[in-house]
């Protein structure tokens, strides 16, 4: 139910010696340059990769190959899913219907080996065993990510509180460099999917290139 949905995965440059004037041309002016080249080079190779700072209002989830926004003062768990793999759910306050406000989840798959259309067929077929409609579908561009790809989907669904909530639902699959799948779900009412920021963490999914 929606008060507690479960996933759906350092070169040293020669010196021009004091007193001594260099022409263009002169083979220490020209290694002094390559050795200087070759610094800021790798200057900016070592650099590390950050995300980008959240939107106001909102605080980074953190990841090891991964990073999204959510909304200041949610809940943060982490548990693993029905194979052992590594879950992190976050989640809003629960509403009247006691469904929760917002939820955002991510689950991978390290050394996914089927390539992305093997996870959109994956994908699909879930979504229609489990009675989703899919409202839109396509590939997607996700910061750092080899491959990415959109799928939302709308259903019903009980709350805790035997209520009926219009659940609007957005995966996306995104293909790290290292071969990790990973799937950020956002999810909330339809009527508070808006409201709450969901579009705000969907746009904010990094992934560590």
């Amino acid at each position: 139910m929606l008060g507690a949905l479960g996933s759906a995965m350092l070169i040293s440059a020669p010196i021009v010696p004091v007193g001594r004037k260099s022409k263009e041309g002169d083979p220490v002016v020209r290694l002094t340059a390559l050795a200087c080249s070759l610094l800021v080079a790798l200057a900016g190779c070592s650099g590390k990769e950050e995300p980008p700072k959240p939107p106001a209002g909102f605080t980074t989830y953190k990841g090891d190959v991964y990073s999204f926004a959510y909304p200041q003062g949610w809940n943060v768990t982490h548990d693993k899913d029905e194979r052992g793999a590594p879950l992190v759910e976050v989640h809003g306050p629960a509403a009247a219907s006691g469904a929760y406000r917002g939820q955002v989840i991510v689950s991978r798959t390290d050394r996914f080996g089927g390539g992305m259309d093997a996870m959109k067929a994956q994908a699909r077929g879930l979504n229609q065993l489990n009675g989703r409609r899919i409202v839109r579908q396509g590939d997607v561009k996700v910061p750092g990510a080899e491959q990415a790809w959109r799928l939302e989907s709308e259903y019903e669904e009980k709350t805790s509180t035997g209520a009926t909530a219009r659940v609007r639902s957005i995966d996306i699959y995104a293909l790290t460099s290292g071969g990790t799948m990973l799937d950020l779900t956002v999810r909330a009412p339809q009527e508070e999917f808006d409201a709450v920021g969901m579009p705000k963490v969907e746009s904010s999914f990094w992934v560590r290139g």
